[in-house]
Parts: structure tokens; C-alpha cells; sequence
């Protein structure tokens, strides 16, 4: 499918976001988000060879980040506004915010969360509605403060707004708190009134928000979703650790309501998905061979189906609200509900569909003894076969360490982007040098 392209001509488009930077304090406009991914777009459509080589690298040692062009471009359109445009001619603050947000705010909170964001890049991090999330904060707390070493600290502390499920030990003693570098920012690929942005997962995100809003209202109100309360749909950029007691609740990895994020109404507003999960639905397009009865289209829209089901089934596992469950609701008396709504989406989505895709679905559920079973079981194996790896290379790693190898050890560890097993492998690999060097004191001094 191909990429909406502006009608707008692209100079009024950034005349309108460095209004934005210049003159608002930091209120929420879907319509900037808009105009910030059109921009995107637009120099995602200019190859990068039109760039020049000799751009200087940035602090994260990528050259030529999208993010980084888009910076490029605003500044030298804000040069022009000075000259040809009297509204710019105080443009202040514009500059202000560009340096702050590029060069100042960027880098700090890659090495803030430099562990958390080992996997990552600033193309995969920094897309057109996290960028303009972090505009929006850093205009925020510019408006209150002329330290630009204030606003970064107190942009960052207030940009990290999600840490999930995480119980906390209560003692009588003493109040526990997260680390701050536990609270991360979660990537919006949604913005509602701004639509689905511009990035690898935007189809499939965009079809699976159509899909729910086109879902029967009645397994809606039993799954808990309520596509007008989704106000952003966004991915948690941590690794998903399989290992973790966390991760091993029926059902999170297919997401979950962020339960610091309610409305006055009293409902939550943005949803969290796993990349794991997204990439394993990916990995289903990019392996099927596309033929005269299936094509890419069709194998794109049975990959969103199952990302609409399975935020379904995390809704029902969170609820929509804080109150949606009491303390007599037990996991063994959800999952039954979950299972019979899940039936209905599936069942209910299939009649929906052109008869030539459903004619194929129906031969393919008659094998695989599931509707869309074919999506929904791969994606099953895709992620036991994600955490097996992981279990392995883990353990592997750990062997190596404690064996003297930490070349090996550091090669295993890094097949995991999950921050715990490297932490742990270094661990093991400095309690082995500690043990040889005490070894081989001991043999000297004999």
C-alpha cells in the first residue's frame, strides 16, 4: 500500500509546525502531529544519497537518522521564514526549542536509558509522533524554567511516563519507589485525530485500528475496548523478557491498557503492544510466498486481524478501567470470557471479508482446526521460539563466564537485547576474572 502523500505543498506544512515550535507552550494538537509526520514523509521520500556524505556523525554514532534530516530541514526553512516572513522575525524560541529537542534532549535520553535501548536505533526510536511528544514536553517545561540543563532533566523525568505492570514491596519502614531509568516513554505509532504515522509498522497498525473500530459493539463492551476511548496506541521500546515474572501472566505480551493514563471519565486511554509481538506477525509477510490466491494484501490484513484480537484479549485480562476489576476476580474466571469473545471476533471478522479471501480462511481453519489459525498459530510459535532462544543463549552466556570465556560470554549475551541477561553476563564475567586473578595470586606466592 502506498504512503499518503501531502496536498498540501511541503513549505506551508513547515511553516505551520515552526509556528508550532514558536509560539505554543507545549498544549497537545493532533494536527501537529499531522504536520510533523507529513514532514517526515516527505524526507523519508528523499533518498538518503541526496544528503550530504559528509554529514558529521551524531552522538549516537548513526549518520543520517531520519529524525536527524527532519532537524536539518526545520532549520533551514526557519532561516528562510526570518528573511521572506515577518511573523518569523522574532524566531526565538523556535530556535530554541530546535536546539533543545536535536541536540540537547535527544542524546541525553538515549544515555539515560542506554541499557533499555541497547536494540534500538534513533530510526526506530524517534518517529514522527515521539518526536513531537518530546516537542511538546521540552516546549512545556521551557515555558517554566531558562535552564537548559533544567528543562532536559525535568523533560526527561516528565516524558517517562510508563513502567507497566510492576509491583512494588510495601514496607512499614520505608516507601519503595522505581528507579527513575526503570520509567520509559512508550513509542506512539496512533495518535487519535493524527491517525496511524509514518514507520515499518504502519500498515498493519492502521488496518487493526479499522478493524476494532468496525468490531460488533457487544464483544467490544466484553473485551473492555472502547475504540473512542484510544487516544494513542504505542510500543514499549524495552526488550520483552521472556524470563521475567512479569512476562509470564497469560496474555501480556499481547498488550494491555497503561494503567497510569486515565481520563476525567475514568477510563484508559492509551494501549501498550510489545514489538515482539509485532515483529513476529511481520515475519509471517516477509516468509509466505505470495501466489495467484493469496497476495501480499491479504496476508497484511489476517496479520492486523490478529493484532486487533489480541488487543482484545489483553484489554480483557487490564479492563478499561481502574475499577473494572474487584479483588474477587480471579485470572481463572476471566479466561473463559476471553476465550468466547475471542471465538466471536474471529468468527464474526471472517464474514466480513471478500468471498474469495474467506473461501481460502475457511479451507485453512478446516487444518489448522482454528479460524485465521494459520496468523494466530504462527504467531503462538513465532514467540516460543523467541523465548527458547533466549533461554538459551542466556544460559549459554552465563556458561561461558563462569568458564573464563567472556569473548564468547559477551557474544551470546548480545544475541539477547534484553538489559537483565547482559547485566548478569558481566556480573559472571567479572566474578570469573576476580576468581582466576585470586587463583593465580595464590599460585604465585606459593
Amino acid at each position: 500500500m502506498g504512503k499518503p502523500q501531502p496536498e498540501t505543498p511541503v513549505e506551508e506544512i513547515l511553516e505551520k509546525v515552526l509556528g508550532y515550535l514558536n509560539f505554543s507552550s507545549g498544549q497537545h494538537d493532533p494536527k501537529f502531529f499531522s504536520n510533523l509526520d507529513l514532514i517526515f514523509r516527505h524526507c523519508d521520500a528523499i533518498a538518503p544519497a541526496n544528503e550530504s556524505t559528509a554529514a558529521p556523525e551524531n552522538k549516537s554514532g548513526q549518520k543520517n537518522a531520519l529524525v536527524d534530516r527532519v532537524a536539518r530541514l526545520l532549520r533551514q526553512q526557519l532561516n528562510h521564514l526570518k528573511e521572506s516572513n515577518d511573523t518569523f522575525r522574532d524566531s526565538v524560541q523556535a530556535e530554541n526549542i530546535l536546539n533543545l529537542v536535536f541536540e540537547d534532549f535527544l542524546p541525553a535520553w538515549l544515555l539515560h536509558h542506554r541499557d533499555l535501548f541497547y536494540h534500538q536505533t534513533r530510526d526506530s526510536l524517534f518517529n514522527s509522533f515521539l518526536t513531537a511528544r518530546v516537542i511538546e514536553t521540552v516546549a512545556t517545561q521551557a515555558s517554566q524554567s531558562d535552564s537548559p540543563n533544567e528543562i532536559i532533566s525535568n523533560s526527561i523525568a516528565s516524558l517517562n511516563d510508563h513502567i507497566g505492570h510492576r509491583p512494588v514491596a510495601t514496607l512499614t519502614s520505608q516507601k519503595i519507589e522505581p528507579y527513575a531509568n526503570e520509567w520509559v516513554r512508550p513509542i506512539p505509532i496512533y495518535i487519535k485525530g493524527a491517525g496511524v504515522c509514518l514507520g515499518k509498522y504502519e500498515t498493519l497498525a492502521r488496518i487493526a485500528v479499522e478493524v476494532l473500530y468496525a468490531t460488533d459493539s457487544e464483544i467490544l463492551r466484553a473485551a473492555q475496548f472502547d475504540p473512542d476511548h484510544l487516544e494513542e496506541l504505542a510500543i514499549d521500546p524495552r526488550s520483552f523478557d521472556f524470563d521475567h515474572p512479569i512476562n509470564k501472566r497469560p496474555n501480556h505480551h499481547f498488550g494491555t491498557w497503561d494503567e497510569h493514563i486515565v481520563d476525567n471519565r475514568g477510563y484508559y486511554t492509551r494501549f501498550i503492544i510489545h514489538q515482539v509481538t509485532l515483529n513476529s506477525l511481520l515475519r509471517r509477510i516477509d516468509e509466505l510466498e505470495p501466489n495467484e490466491d493469496y497476495d501480499p494484501d491479504q496476508i497484511m490484513f489476517e496479520a492486523a486481524a490478529a493484532l486487533a484480537g489480541t488487543m482484545l484479549m489483553g484489554s480483557g485480562i487490564s479492563g478499561g478501567a481502574p475499577g473494572a476489576y474487584d479483588s474477587n476476580t480471579s485470572l481463572g474466571s476471566l479466561l473463559p470470557t476471553i476465550a468466547g469473545y475471542r471465538d466471536s471476533f474471529y468468527s464474526s471478522l471472517i464474514e466480513k471479508i471478500d468471498p474469495k479471501h474467506r473461501q481460502h480462511l475457511e479451507k485453512e481453519s478446516q487444518v489448522k482446526k482454528q479460524i485465521f489459525g494459520g496468523v494466530r498459530q504462527h504467531l503462538n510459535a513465532q514467540l516460543a521460539t523467541r523465548r527458547a532462544y533466549q533461554l538459551v543463549n542466556c544460559r549459554l552466556a552465563s556458561i561461558f563466564a563462569r568458564m573464563g570465556f567472556p569473548d564468547a560470554a559477551k557474544e551470546q549475551s548480545e544475541l539477547v537485547p534484553v538489559a537483565s541477561a547482559r547485566i548478569i553476563c558481566q556480573i559472571d564475567c567479572l566474578l570469573s576474572e576476580a576468581n582466576r586473578a585470586i587463583k593465580d595470586g595464590e599460585l604465585s606466592e606459593a
